[in-house]
């Protein structure tokens, strides 16, 4: 995609497939030309109006469709161009005719993300509000569309703000000593300094720390059951999906292979995992089974360890458990009439904490969800109320932005010059600019605005 658009787009923006209504959707100079080319005759549309219109095919003067058709005025409109959204009814046929149609009037088809991108080059948002379409798109949970809503309202980019103006007045400081250089830093000077970027390096490194909570809301986790043969992890797999998706029955070793299906544990996504039964075994199949419940658990980000009340804890468990430490313990099938051995007990508390639970009556499963959704906040200083850093480019940034503040700490200390920190401060700047798309190359950009969806 060109950084400075002539042509005029167009694209479907609503969804594949057959609807009550199909949006094509129109940005740039010629918008509102090629429109009136659709109609009987010219039409004077009014901004932010929304009017009944019949569409017609020019060549046959064919009815195509009736429509509403929606016309946003330069620049007060999504792309900050022209903007015209035809509302059509939602059969393919008819959204591929009319575009077939535009494109025979010289607009060009739009590429992914374009709309979002125009309106990024026309300053109707910044690039993380830009970004944060895209994640409202895909949004899966209720926390995941909230967030993203909050970025998209410029939440991130109003946190960021007052970091880069004391970034910017710092460089101008030291620009000025650089450009006077017969006046040499005092030593108040450089304390007053250091407590400055300590400021700043204090906030950042909080905005990094939410992180590890963005990313879980963002992105889900992938949560493994694991545990040896025939102590209820099918069981409890279905207990937490609410649907029997894996097979039980009484025969040690069942599930053979992984299994995995996803659900929302209070708004964050869970891609769960049903290992197989961890044991030594002749049989060539449960074997290779095995091999992949060990990739898996090194792959997840939680590890639930199940054990069961009607058998003692094993040395098998132990090397299991030892070998892949699990975050938490459920002890399963808690509703047969046994009581677990306390040495057992205190062996798996030492360990991780342990929660009673029912695959079968349900018992213990709600307090087992909310021990498992506490222990992923629980090492987070963020909240789900704070601005979360959820992007990993955005992460990545304010590690770089961290490292050039450093960089220009321990220049001052070590004795350099005032050149060698504004070089680090300036790296800052630019680091911390790239979020919201102030320093940014066009390839980048391109990459990002490409995982869009077309349309927006």
């Amino acid at each position: 995609m060109s950084l400075t658009p002539t042509a005029t787009i167009a694209a479907i923006a609503t969804p594949p497939g057959r609807g009550s209504i199909g949006v094509i959707r129109l940005s740039g100079d010629e918008a509102l030309n090629v429109t009136q080319r659709l109609l009987a005759k010219p039409v004077e549309f009014t901004p932010n109006h929304t009017t009944f219109h019949r569409v017609y095919a020019p060549d046959t003067s064919e009815l195509l469709d009736e429509t509403l058709i929606t016309y946003f005025k330069a620049p007060h409109s999504f792309t900050g161009e022209d903007v015209i959204e035809i509302a059509c009814h939602g059969a393919p046929v008819v959204l591929a005719e009319v575009l077939r149609l535009l494109k025979s009037f010289g607009v060009e088809f739009a590429q992914p993300g374009e709309f979002s991108m125009r309106a990024f080059l026309n300053r109707r948002l910044d690039l993380a509000q830009a970004e944060a379409i895209n994640d409202l798109i895909n949004a899966q949970t209720g926390y995941q569309s909230r967030i993203a809503a909050r970025q998209l309202r410029g939440e991130l980019s109003q946190q960021l703000q007052p970091l880069k103006q004391e970034l910017t007045d710092l460089i101008v400081y030291f620009e000025s000593s650089v450009e006077f250089v017969e006046d040499d830093l005092a030593a108040l000077d450089l304390q007053r300094f250091n407590q400055r970027i300590d400021g700043l390096i204090e906030k950042l490194e909080r905005m990094r720390a939410s992180f590890r909570l963005g990313r879980i809301i963002r992105s889900g986790i992938k949560l493994a059951i694991i545990g040896r043969p025939n102590v209820g992890k099918s069981s409890l797999f279905n207990a937490l999906l609410g649907t029997d998706r894996a097979i039980v029955t009484e025969v040690a070793g069942t599930t053979r292979d992984m299994l995995s299906e996803s659900f929302s544990l209070n708004g964050i996504p869970v891609h769960l995992m049903d290992t197989a039964g961890i044991r030594s075994t002749e049989d060539v199949v449960e074997r290779i089974g095995v091999a992949r419940s060990k990739t898996a658990i090194a792959e997840a980000d939680f590890v639930l360890g199940v054990c069961s009340v009607d058998s003692p804890l094993t040395d098998e468990d132990q090397a299991l458990f030892t070998e892949a430490p699990a975050h938490l313990f459920a002890l399963n099938k808690s509703d047969l009439a046994h009581e677990w051995p306390a040495s057992d007990l205190d062996w798996l508390r030492a360990c991780a904490p342990v929660q009673h639970v029912s695959a079968q009556t349900g018992d213990g499963l709600e307090a087992l969800r909310q021990m498992i959704y506490q222990q992923l906040l629980s090492h987070s200083p963020a909240s789900i109320e704070d601005a979360l850093i959820t992007n990993e480019r955005h992460y990545d940034a304010i590690e770089r932005t961290l490292a050039a503040l450093h960089q220009a700490q321990v220049a001052l200390a070590a004795g350099f010059t005032e050149e060698i920190a504004l070089n680090g401060l300036h790296k800052a700047l630019r680091a911390l600019g790239e979020i919201t798309g102030e320093t940014l190359l066009a390839d980048i950009l391109n990459q990002i605005f490409s995982k869009f969806c077309i349309g927006k």
